[in-house]
């Protein structure tokens, strides 16, 4: 382990998702508010029912980013993990206290 990384730093692929997500989810907050103000009056009949499921459709998308996101710190959060109880309780000496105890 090298201790000069942060190993709870946020990867590029990260930071790009969480751009995506954070436009996708500003994108549909902007038609949520279109839509209740603006083109309320404007659409009409299918019209309507396309702008609403796009709006859902965008909801969905950056849910789905956000979940993948949590998926991903999860899986960095159990690889430091891993790597700390390796480092801390994977070594010669930690080895050889098992069996010194039982001699006594």
């Amino acid at each position: 382990m090298n201790p000069d990384r942060d190993d709870l730093s946020v990867s590029r692929g990260q930071r790009v998702l969480r751009y995506v997500g954070a436009v996708i989810l500003s994108a549909c907050a902007v038609m949520f508010v279109l839509g209740l103000t603006t083109l309320r009056e404007r659409l009409h009949g299918l019209q309507i029912v396309r702008f609403w499921l796009w709006c859902l459709l965008l909801a969905v998308a950056s849910i789905v980013c956000a979940l993948w996101d949590t998926i991903l710190v999860r899986r960095a959060f159990k690889q430091s993990r891993r790597e700390l109880f390796r480092e801390k309780f994977m070594t010669p000496d930690s080895a050889d206290k098992p069996r010194k105890a039982k001699e006594r």
